[in-house]
């Protein structure tokens, strides 16, 4: 290991200072040479050259402002997804749309059933709707809350019943107060008997118009049900979607409830994925986060929109989601995707510029500058960015290291 002179140090030109880390004043250590090195590029002696000490920027490690992140692996769900089935039973008629068919909210027509019999059973319903109308002498438009009873034709003929019927009895309790033996009791009784039937029948009349009153309602009802009946026939997308699978074709009978289409929404994706339960902790809704989906080169920025309130029990992570949006419907559900979620924006950590690194065999090491010699150290790394290397182990805040390690190593074997 050859020495150092420090006494002929330089300050370091014509190279920007990595930032977040202080580069030392002392300028360049000096590598002295022993045995043959490269040639000058002056075009000196080459013996003199090799003898000459090389210059070597060195950097003292510190802690760079490193936001905290927590890595989750996962897949991109579609936001919405549904698997439309069937209101009604019947015969698949059509099938206008297939995989991949775009479709919109209450305008795409995904199914549509034989509706033969169904407008049958609508016509069927109109007409009973128009027998118990008939009855009460209204027409099946008329609002029948607004019928006045006492108009209805059964009501007035069973008020001139009750009205003759009352005044018989009247007329036959005067002539009976004036004149006792112009009438028998029996004759009187029967007057009054006829009175209070007349005055049942009224009032069963009154109850009769009441009813069918009722039964309009109950007709009305279930005219609308075989309306709805024979709109259900034609399926319609719930969502702006996608068609994803599509599961039945024109001739196969339908069960209610049965599966016709399967439709996502993907115009925005959901990131899914679980957060070991050793950082679950620290991940909040509203954190910033970028999303790395497999085939794409560029990150996508995002925000943690959902966590769930409990950890899987299978695996013991968190589940957590965040909203990709996807206006040009490039991306697809399923894809594969990381995230990292800022945790903590202000927080620091030992790192080193990526030069000041070296690889060999598997094992990691930097150059460590002390007393005006060099030494290998060898050095656990972490997180990685175009500039910077984490170092988790290895070195301490302070320590002098080469900045260019390969560098260190050619004045080393000089």
């Amino acid at each position: 290991m050859s020495g150092f002179l420090p006494e002929r140090l330089e300050r370091r030109r014509g190279r920007r200072p990595v930032r977040g880390l202080l580069i030392i004043t002392l300028g360049a250590l000096l590598l002295g040479a022993a045995g043959c090195g490269d040639q000058a590029l002056s075009g000196g002696d080459p013996a003199e050259e090799a003898a000459a000490p090389q210059r070597l920027a060195v950097i003292t490690v510190g802690l760079e402002k490193w936001p905290r992140v927590v890595h989750v692996q996962g897949v991109l769900v579609a936001d919405d997804q549904v698997v439309v089935g069937a209101k009604v039973a019947g015969r698949v008629k059509d099938v206008p749309v297939d995989i991949g068919t775009p479709v919109e909210k209450k305008k795409t027509v995904l199914v549509t059933l034989d509706t033969e019999e169904l407008r049958l059973r609508e016509e069927q319903a109109k007409a009973q709707l128009a027998q118990v109308c008939a009855k009460l002498g209204l027409k099946p438009d008329q609002d029948e809350s607004k019928l006045v009873l006492s108009e209805v034709a059964a009501v007035r003929e069973a008020e001139s019943l009750r009205k003759q019927a009352e005044e018989n009895w009247k007329r036959a309790q005067a002539i009976r107060e004036s004149r006792k033996e112009a009438i028998t009791n029996e004759e009187h009784e029967q007057r009054k008997a006829a009175w209070e039937v007349a005055q049942a029948k009224h009032d069963s009349a009154l109850n009769d118009a009441r009813e069918q009153v009722a039964v309009i309602g109950v007709r009305r009802a279930e005219l609308g049900l075989a309306r709805q009946v024979l709109d259900d026939a034609t399926v319609l997308a719930p969502f702006d979607g996608i068609v994803e699978h599509r599961y039945v074709s024109p001739g196969a009978y339908l069960q209610v409830g049965e599966p016709v289409v399967l439709l996502v929404r993907i115009d925005t994706l959901r990131f899914r994925g679980g957060v070991p339960e050793r950082e679950a902790v620290l991940v909040r809704v509203g954190q910033k986060a970028q999303v790395k989906v497999e085939g794409e080169a560029a990150l996508l920025a995002a925000r943690v929109s959902r966590v769930a309130p409990a950890l899987e029990e299978s695996n013991r992570s968190l589940i957590i989601e965040a909203d990709l949006p996807n206006p040009k419907l490039r991306l697809h559900a399923g894809l594969f995707a990381e995230i990292d979620i800022v945790v903590d924006p202000e927080a620091k950590t030992l790192a080193v510029p990526a030069a000041a690194v070296t690889e060999f065999a598997g094992v990691e090491k930097v150059w460590l500058v002390r007393d005006g010699k060099a030494e290998t150290r060898i050095v656990q790394t972490g997180r990685r960015s175009a500039e910077l290397v984490e170092i988790l182990q290895g070195v301490a805040p302070g320590d002098v290291v080469a900045a260019d390690a390969r560098k260190a190593r050619r004045g080393s074997r000089q």
